[in-house]
């Protein structure tokens, strides 16, 4: 370019950033030249280096997309992509090589807006950013199932879409399907008791493959079963039956209705309540130790053992469980109530404090039985701590020992010693270094005093065959046998 005689500076223009540029000052009078003075230029560091341009969104998901842009003319050494999600706010950035232009983002979060910003790097030199939102798609719903069916209605379920959607289209057509088929007649509910009902029906005309009987009380959600002898139903309840027969792709059904009797305790609150609404037989009874309103909870009840009305909470007969258990497991409980199990320590200790409670302690072995009985008992809240105390009975006190001690298992002792009693004697149980009694040992092991222990009557090195925990409360009179 040409400057006057009389300037000193000059403009130069449309320059590209990232550039080095060659500067050559030359004096000129008529043909004569000076000597040149010379220097360079960094172009537009200051400003740092061509931002990207055209952002833009393809392959969008639920949870992934795929972002766009068009690199810059002049030279720079990379790009940082970053997306924030807009509700939780948290960016996310990735940082690109120069010859880059895209980017897939995954893991992304259904039905959300995220915000996208680019920006080109030279060294440590960045941009101005470009930026844009996306939304991704909604997830679908999942699992979606038909219950329910019958000749006219059916009720759909699904998992919801994890996105928050507007609304759901359904669709739905028919198939051909035989609907010459009668169903089932005259449904009646006989012989009906406060907890029981005996359902019986005339079959349709053409053999049905199998039934499907439902039935609900007022306020409940449906329930499906296989069989017609209805059991824990609710005292003083309406309930509607209906009755399925299923042949084929056609399911004709009928229904009935019928109400149960009243209970003198149609909410017990333990087995003993249980034991005076007439219940005789030993088995899993629901109790609401809170009342009504509380939370219900199934326990097994032994109503024939010294008058009945016993909660049990642990029983071992045949090995079939694993008592080398953590903390959790004992905390919560396992097993089987009509087999092996551990009602669990938060559970006990709950039933435990709700009144004075009695504890029995039933042990049998090769056609031998005894008992141990203790007029106090209670495990506290606190490291479940043992209170056990009053002893009477044929199997000797091996308990009492055991009493103020905290609950220990393999990876958890709140009192530690010098001896890990859990590990050492393969269970979890209120040891005191170690034990008298130890009912959640290893069963049918007869060596290291590793087995189920109870001291007082068969010693240490002998596992007992059948042993039994349960608790009533003391106050308990049994009512005279019919």
């Amino acid at each position: 370019m040409t400057v006057g005689p009389g300037e000193s500076s000059a403009l130069i223009q449309r320059l590209e950033a990232g550039r080095v540029y060659d500067i050559t000052l030359v004096a000129e009078k008529g043909l004569s030249r000076s000597q040149p003075a010379t220097t360079q230029l960094s172009c537009c560091h200051p400003a740092g280096p061509e931002p990207p341009t055209n952002i833009a969104f393809s392959k969008v998901t639920e949870n992934s997309l795929t972002v766009s842009w068009t690199k810059p003319r002049s030279r720079v050494s990379g790009f940082k992509v970053t997306y924030t999600h807009a509700d939780e706010g948290e960016p996310v950035s990735v940082t690109l090589d120069s010859g880059d232009s895209s980017l897939d983002l995954s893991r992304l979060s259904p039905g959300s807006t995220y915000e996208v910003t680019i920006i080109s790097t030279l060294g440590l030199d960045e941009s101005d950013p470009i930026r844009d939102s996306v939304m991704t798609l909604p997830d679908p719903p999942t699992d979606l199932r038909a219950i329910n069916v019958t000749d006219s209605t059916a009720l759909l379920l699904w998992r919801p879409a994890l996105a928050a959607v507007n609304k759901y289209f359904i669709v739905y057509g028919s198939e051909r399907g035989e609907r010459d088929a009668d169903g089932p007649r005259d449904l009646l509910a006989t012989n009906v008791t406060p907890r029981t009902a005996v359902l019986s029906w005339k079959p349709p005309s053409k053999p049905a493959q199998r039934y499907l009987l439902t039935y609900q009380t007022q306020g409940q959600e449906i329930k499906v079963i296989p069989s017609y002898n209805l059991t824990r139903l609710h005292p003083g309840s309406l309930y509607s039956v209906q009755l399925i027969a299923i042949r084929g792709q056609h399911r004709p059904s009928i229904s009935t209705t019928f109400t149960t009797g009243i209970l003198k305790y149609p909410y017990p609150t333990d087995c003993t309540q249980e034991l005076l609404n007439g219940i005789r037989t030993s088995g899993e009874v629901e109790i609401f130790p809170q009342g009504k309103l509380g939370t219900p909870m199934v326990v097994y009840c032994d109503m024939e053992t010294d008058g009945g009305g016993w909660m049990v909470f642990q029983r071992r007969k045949d090995g079939s469980e694993d008592f080398f258990r953590g903390w959790k497991d004992y905390v919560k409980g396992f097993g089987n109530l009509n087999g092996e199990f551990w009602f669990g320590l938060e559970k006990i200790h709950n039933l435990s404090t709700m009144a004075k409670m009695i504890l029995r302690v039933d042990l049998r072995d090769g056609g031998e039985s005894v008992f141990a009985k203790y007029s106090t008992f209670e495990v506290a809240k606190k490291y479940y701590r043992l209170k056990v105390g009053g002893y009477s009975g044929t199997a000797g006190d091996s308990l009492s020992y055991h009493n103020n001690q905290v609950f220990s298992t393999k990876d958890r002792n709140p009192a530690p010693s010098i001896t890990s009693c859990a590990m050492s004697y393969r269970g979890g149980w209120w040891y005191m270094n170690c034990h008298e009694a130890n009912l959640n040992g290893l069963y049918g092991i007869d060596v290291k005093h590793q087995g189920i222990i109870w001291t007082s009557w068969k010693g240490k090195d002998h596992s007992i065959q059948f042993t039994e925990m349960k608790m009533r409360p003391a106050d308990f009179r049994p009512p005279p046998k019919k």
